[in-house]
């Protein structure tokens, strides 16, 4: 199993249940913005780029995002 996390909160993403012959996941149960990358959210997907770039200026604008977000 490729182990993925959160590149929000670093957590794995998913719950998994047991469907016999092993693990499926089932659900999204991180942080409210892994929940809206993994959904699906375009800005969410934006902001995330914005947050691995090697520019400081949109590492700080993600950070801004980020904040006004999680008001």
């Amino acid at each position: 199993m490729i182990e993925e996390r959160c590149p929000f909160c670093k957590r794995d993403p998913y719950h998994y249940v047991d469907i016999g012959v092993g693990y499926a996941p089932v659900a999204i149960v991180c942080c409210n913005l892994g929940i809206a990358l993994y959904g699906g959210n375009k800005q969410v997907a934006k902001l995330l780029s914005l947050k691995q770039s090697g520019s400081p200026r949109k590492q700080a604008r993600a950070k801004r995002m980020i904040e006004a977000m999680q008001l």
